[in-house]
């Protein structure tokens, strides 16, 4: 169970928790692997430290800190996510629904842009349009569309 604990910890981060790098990276993952191996298995904190490289000691003293580690939101979802699943088949069936749907969320932030940009564009077509038309003529001649355009409006509601 260690073994899974650890290669799902580092797929996650994209790191290896048993180097002996003390970066804040490392030192949280291994705290949320303690914590997860220690509420999971039943390994002593001497087997649970060995898989890391680590010894008994380490883990007693970073456990201390899980309180504060678990504050960052993806080692919380790290955590949460194998308490939840600590079966890989449900597990990896989890984590990728949770990629899926980032990718659509994303997808849909895009399309909404493209949306916006092509209303934008056909709202500002129709004006130019409009601009072409009147493009030229005197203040006269534009009170007299404007007056004629009113009434074409009212008849049109008119008709409703």
């Amino acid at each position: 169970m260690t073994d899974q604990i650890i290669r799902f910890i580092n797929t996650e981060l994209n790191i290896d928790i048993r180097k002996k790098k003390k970066t804040n990276e490392y030192v949280f993952a291994r705290i949320i692997y303690y914590k997860l191996a220690t509420e999971l298995t039943n390994y002593s904190l001497s087997e649970i430290a060995s898989a890391v490289n680590k010894d008994h000691c380490a883990v007693i003293h970073n456990l201390k800190n899980f309180k504060e580690v678990i504050k960052r939101p993806k080692l919380k979802k790290i955590y949460d996510t194998f308490k939840e699943y600590p079966l890989e088949e449900d597990r990896t069936t989890y984590t990728q629904v949770l990629k899926l749907n980032e990718q659509l969320r994303l997808e849909l932030i895009e399309t909404k842009q493209k949306y916006n940009q092509l209303l934008k564009d056909y709202t500002q077509r129709d004006i130019s349009k409009i601009e072409e038309l009147l493009e030229g003529l005197t203040d006269q001649e534009l009170d007299s569309v404007y007056v004629k355009i009113e009434a074409i409006v009212k008849m049109t509601k008119a008709v409703r």
